[in-house]
């Protein structure tokens, strides 16, 4: 299930709008019967505006394809941000995006693709972002027929748009 899709044209125009969170939230109540936490819409406020500076380049065509909060089929599992696409060589593409507004992270020895991070009122550990991403691209491109059928490729990575880098 996507609970937003649209053209790279259609996303900047609800940022600029202030209404890609809103619109988000709209469709989750209509195909999830859900309503959203505040703390969930706030991070759509926050990140998407970081993709928008992102978008806003000439280089990125206007029709290029954008999906956010891809449910992944049989999962629980929900793809922030998606654009599609054709690459240089025009080969079908998507890039997988997992998006956090975490400022700082840390190696967990011992445990690969683990981080430790302040999320969720407390320091945990959790997924490293990117093996977050990783793992989805693998899920849909073992699992997704369009994905295969049209020989998508995938390539997953992580925004961490507020991330302090500190030596």
């Amino acid at each position: 299930m996507l609970v937003y899709d649209g053209t790279k044209t259609d996303f900047l125009r609800s940022v600029e709008q202030d209404t890609i969170a809103y619109e988000i939230e709209q469709n989750i109540y209509e195909k999830m019967n859900r309503h959203t936490a505040r703390n969930e819409f706030r991070a759509w406020e926050n990140s998407l505006e970081y993709m928008y500076k992102v978008l806003n380049d000439n280089e990125i065509p206007q029709d290029v394809g954008i999906a956010i909060e891809f449910k992944i089929p049989n999962t629980s599992k929900r793809v922030d941000f998606i654009i599609t696409g054709k690459d240089g060589n025009l080969k079908n593409t998507a890039i997988i995006i997992e998006l956090k507004q975490w400022t700082e992270a840390e190696i967990v020895e011992g445990q690969d693709g683990i981080v430790r991070t302040f999320t969720g009122g407390a320091l945990r550990e959790v997924p490293h972002p990117s093996y977050q991403a990783w793992s989805y691209a693998a899920y849909i491109e073992d699992f997704n027929e369009n994905v295969q059928h049209d020989n998508v490729k995938l390539y997953p990575c992580a925004y961490l748009h507020n991330y302090e880098d500190v030596e």
